[in-house]
């Protein structure tokens, strides 16, 4: 099958300068083929007969574009309606329109058939721009010489972070050059920016001419069995957890003295950073003025923060681990500063800051990959990006004894002393979902596309206890846009005063909620994970938002009347004026309210103009995981440790969590992961 797929990948390139026309002999047959799509690959399987295109199905699991979602049926019909890959595509869909081409072209090439001249190309340079992460965008200029891309240049980015957005800019433009495609390979965990740079690049082509004639997928190497490696402490994951398990596993007792121990961190994406890169980088950060941290302190700490998370713990609780998180705290922090990572404390959370001369951005999570790319450089780590963990590896006692792993080229063993499992949460695995948390089907991804429950899924394989039944969810609008729309922060928060309605109009939960309750209230309660916000004009929260709000992209929405507004978002307008007389009664002390809101926890909506704010759940990782003990031992369900095997960072969230708290992210992946590292080491 390989030798195969290579030579249907070397017959594109054959033909790079040709393209298909409507009514090419095609030999008839059953054709597939695959591109990056939106948020994974998009593949497609078609029919040939009588040299006609009968019939096309194409699939994208994780695609989750504004426009189609994974519902990639609108292109399949355009390709079938012109006999061609050359289709108008979807509105709102680019990246999802672009792989089905590209895709169905990778099929085509495989039926062979007559090919007409592509139009020439015109030398010259080339400038095109493509919307990217979170309306960001990406300008590429392209140069065309002789025929050939000569030069792919980087014009401007504001994609952030660039702890994620670094590597595919370095990366792919080297690489189109290389290949005279644009269809080259994107940087996995970077499929936003990836797929921006590489449209961009298409829509310059078509501009001098044809991107067909540079539409052909490169061909992969053929994976080879690799020589095999020995390590002291693996770590598997580059998040949070993971740097934070690597740092400690390079240290003896003291901080700034060489444990002496081979340490390996691997990690599956082309960068480190994990979902930490995309979080607002805060931490659960208590101190001890007296300075002992002493167990009496560690008690104390236990119960400061089970008084901040009480609402949200999971039942049963894990204290084992929680105490162990808390006494590692503070060498955890210690190491932080000795390293010179730099975060700014705000009430009991630290936010991480930028470096230097660097301006300060949202996902203030990435700058400690940032400080660790440095440290890593400077420690005698084996860091092996671009690898991805295929099967843990046990003795005949059921001990591990390290992991079976696939890079780009090869696929072999690392034998280790210990495993730390530091590979996130499921949101891209829908098996996992489906089986664990089924309502959150109809959430929207917005994580590390590298986060589909690898280890999670080999741990249990291997016995270990799962425990935890939700997914950490946010208020987001879609998946470009995510999660924290700037227009809408202030409706993420405990505190905010909203009628919160389905699109039967109706209401379905006390609106007085965090953003992460309410996510989960819509994901449980809403057929389509999809409700409104409703305000007048007067509305405190909507003011304090600002007067530049964003009409064009379909999350807000503005109208004199309540039945205008309605006829705007597509809900019945007699059920939302009820609603709203209803809700009115309650906000105005006249009636009680039927899901608990009160007077002071509720806003009357009296006087146009009428606004509504979409808020749809965002799946940020999973709060189900393997369980563990104190120390981060993975647990078989027995509750007897599997040897040699801890877990730490998302994949132990479930321990603690049913409901996600501010600062507990991050906080438990530093922390579970230098307990895990101070652990293993001991047992070394």
């Amino acid at each position: 099958m390989k030798k195969a797929n290579c030579l249907i990948m070397a017959l594109v390139m054959l033909i790079t300068s040709m393209s298909f026309a409507e009514g090419a002999a095609w030999q008839s047959g059953d054709y597939t083929g695959e591109a990056a799509g939106f948020g994974g690959n998009v593949s497609v399987a078609l029919t040939i007969e009588d040299g006609k295109i009968t019939n096309v199905t194409a699939t994208g699991a994780d695609e989750s574009s504004p426009a189609l979602g994974n519902d990639l049926t609108p292109l399949a019909e355009q390709i079938i309606e012109a006999q061609s890959t050359e289709i108008d595509g979807v509105a709102g869909a680019t990246i999802t329109s672009g792989a089905v081409r590209d895709a169905v072209a990778a099929a085509l090439a495989q039926a062979g058939g007559e090919a007409t001249e592509q139009t020439q190309i015109a030398d010259g340079v080339y400038t095109a721009t493509r919307e990217s992460f979170q309306l960001e965008h990406v300008t590429v200029n392209v140069t065309i010489a002789d025929g050939k891309i000569a030069d792919v240049e980087i014009a401007e980015i504001t994609d952030h972070p660039t702890t994620i957005t670094d590597t595919p800019c370095a990366q792919i433009p080297a690489a189109i050059v290389e290949h005279q495609s644009y269809n080259v390979d994107g940087v996995t965990g970077a499929t936003f920016t990836s797929n921006s740079i590489k449209n961009a690049v298409r829509d310059c082509l078509d501009q001098a001419g044809g991107s067909e004639a540079f539409s052909a997928p490169v061909v992969k190497p053929e994976i080879v069995k690799g020589e095999d490696v020995e390590t002291d402490i693996l770590v598997v994951g580059g998040g949070a957890a993971g740097m934070s398990a690597a740092m400690e596993a390079s240290y003896g007792d003291e901080l700034g003295t060489p444990s002496g121990l081979r340490v390996t961190l691997i990690e599956k994406a082309g960068f480190l950073g994990g979902n930490t890169s995309v979080s607002g980088g805060g931490f659960l950060k208590l101190e001890d003025e007296t300075g002992a941290y002493d167990e009496e302190w560690i008690q104390q700490a236990m119960a400061t923060d089970q008084a901040i998370i009480q609402k949200d713990m999971q039942d049963p609780f894990n204290s084992d681990l929680h105490h162990g998180e808390m006494s590692v705290m503070h060498r955890t922090n210690e190491l932080l500063t000795f390293e010179g990572i730099p975060s700014t404390p705000v009430d009991h959370v630290s936010y991480f800051v930028a470096p230097e001369g660097e301006e300060d951005k949202k996902w203030a999570g990435s700058y400690l990959a940032k400080y660790v790319n440095k440290f890593i450089g400077d420690r005698d780590i084996d860091l092996r990006l671009n690898t991805a963990m295929t099967d843990i590896l046990t003795d005949e006692s059921g001990a591990v004894i390290g992991v079976t792993v696939q890079d780009k080229t090869s696929t072999y063993n690392i034998y280790a002393g210990k495993v730390i499992l530091a590979c996130g949460g499921f949101p891209y695995n829908s098996e996992l979902i489906e089986q664990y948390a089924p309502d959150y089907q109809k959430a929207i991804r917005f994580a590390e596309a590298t986060n589909t429950g690898d280890g999670f899924k080999l741990a249990v394989d291997l016995g270990a206890g799962a425990v935890g039944t939700e997914m950490f969810v946010e208020i987001g609008v879609d998946a470009m846009t995510g999660i924290r729309p700037d227009w809408c922060w202030n409706y993420l928060w405990y505190g905010a005063k909203y009628m919160l309605v389905n699109t039967a109009g109706e209401r379905f939960c006390n609106e007085f909620q965090t953003g992460y309750e309410i996510a989960t209230e819509i994901t449980h309660k809403t057929e389509d994970a999809l409700s409104w916000a409703i305000v007048d004009q007067a509305n405190a929260d909507l003011n304090n938002v600002g007067s530049d709000f964003d009409f064009e992209n379909g999350y807000l929405f503005r109208a004199d009347s309540l039945e205008e507004l309605a006829a705007m978002i597509d809900i019945p307008a007699d059920k939302l004026v009820e609603t709203a007389t209803a809700y009115n009664a309650a906000a105005n002390g006249e009636a009680e309210d039927s899901f608990g809101g009160t007077a002071d926890t509720m806003d009357s909506i009296d006087d146009g103009p009428y606004y509504a704010l979409k808020m749809r759940p965002c799946m940020i990782t999973s709060l189900i995981g393997v369980t563990v003990d104190g120390n981060c031992h993975v647990l078989r369900e027995d509750g007897t440790q599997i040897p040699n095997l801890f877990a730490a960072g998302d994949m132990i969230l479930g321990n603690m969590f049913h409901i996600y708290n501010s600062g507990h992210g991050v906080g438990n992946a530093l922390y579970s992961g230098n307990m895990s590292a101070q652990t293993a080491k001991a047992e070394m």
